[in-house]
Parts: C-alpha cells; structure tokens; sequence
C-alpha cells in the first residue's frame, strides 16, 4: 500500500512559470496549491485532486481547457539550480463526468479498477514519470 505525500503545485494559466522563479528561493506562492496524493496517481488524477482543492478557481472546470504538467527538480551537481521536464498534458474533457456537467467528476476516476493500465503519456503514474519528493509541480 503507498501513503500520500505533498505536491507543490503551482498554476499558471497561459503559460508556465519561469524557471528562475525557483532558482531565486522566490517560488509564486499566490499560485500555489499543496496537493497530497499518492505514488500511483496520474496526471488525471493529480488534475482531479486539483479541481477539488480550488472549487472556487472556475477556469480548472472549463470544458475546453488544456493542461500541461512540467516538473520542476533541483540539479544534483549544481547547488541552487533547478531544471525542468514537461511529463503530460490532459484535456478537461477527459475528466468531466456527464456531458455539459462542470461540477461533477467522471465517475471512472473515483473507482478502483482493476483492469490493465494503458500506459499512454497521461496514464503515467508520478512514479513512472520519476517525480520524487521535493520536486515542484507546473501546472499550465
């Protein structure tokens, strides 16, 4: 069994953050959103677990909406330099539930399944997509 661990999200619409913001010790926190997930979620799901953490925020329920996902990790051998990796991009229409519902998650992200994984790009687990502890998460 995993247990959840913290995610530092930061969202940006329009565009990811720059890089320098986290070289400089100065990460957005006005755009920062503290997710605890797990090792085996994937990007669907990080987006899901998102959504539920801002309600308020409407743009992350937009119909049409495009979401990228880069991480953001420390060089090991450079001190206080950062590099970045784009792991996947969703579509919010993957995600919705029923047509025309904004409000309601799809019901095959809230059930265990125990059928194989497609193992495309954005059904990638964290794990899988090497995101470890103390990485910064894009969201844009």
């Amino acid at each position: 069994q995993t247990t959840p661990f913290l995610i530092r999200t930061f969202v940006k619409m329009g565009g990811f953050h720059k890089l320098t913001l986290f070289e400089d010790g100065a990460p957005p926190t006005n755009d920062e959103h503290q997710l605890f997930t797990w090792w085996d979620a994937t990007l669907r799901e990080v987006l899901t677990t998102l959504r539920d953490a801002a309600p308020q925020i409407s743009e992350y329920r937009h119909p049409l909406a495009r979401f990228s996902f880069r991480i953001v990790y420390a060089v090991s051998t450079n001190k206080g330099r950062y590099a970045q990796k784009d792991i996947g991009m969703v579509y919010s229409r993957d995600i919705l539930g029923e047509p025309g519902s904004l409000g309601v998650t799809a019901p095959r992200l809230t059930q265990d399944w125990d059928a194989p994984i497609d193992n495309d790009r954005d059904e990638r687990t964290l794990d899988e997509l090497r995101f470890v502890p103390g990485d910064f998460l894009l969201v844009a």
